[in-house]
């Protein structure tokens, strides 16, 4: 059994999966928080920045020793410009338009099976 203070590298589904989905994987979720949290609110373009990080953080299992930055790099590639006087809820539809382009349906992972291939994920010790 690994020292928990090990540095342990995870394998992710977002660290086998083509790096444009993926990049579509945080739009999409960047998406959501957008949608969720005051959508009638002007988008800034901080917080495309600051929002596309952490979810990027997110997914990357909430590790500095993941994927993060990469992710972050490649989904604020993908993601489109904030249009002056847009509202997050607005800007939130852009970003599923860039998300689904960027080959990243979610729909697909509505048949993923609900215990994971690595029981260890839910101890946090994966």
């Amino acid at each position: 059994m690994p020292n928990l203070t090990d540095q342990v590298v995870r394998e992710t589904r977002e660290a086998t999966e083509d790096p444009k989905v993926t990049a579509g994987r945080v739009l999409a979720a960047v998406a959501d928080h957008l949608t969720a949290v005051n959508p009638t609110f002007a988008m800034e373009l901080c917080t495309r920045l600051v929002c596309i990080g952490a979810e990027a953080y997110q997914l990357a299992d909430r590790s500095m020793f993941g994927d993060a930055p990469a992710m972050s790099r490649a989904a604020l590639a993908e993601a489109p410009e904030v249009p002056e006087g847009i509202t997050r809820g607005e800007y939130a539809l852009l970003l599923r338009r860039a998300a689904k382009a960027c080959g990243y349906d979610r729909h697909s992972e509505d048949n993923e099976p609900i215990i994971p291939a690595n029981p260890l994920k839910w101890s946090g010790r994966a």
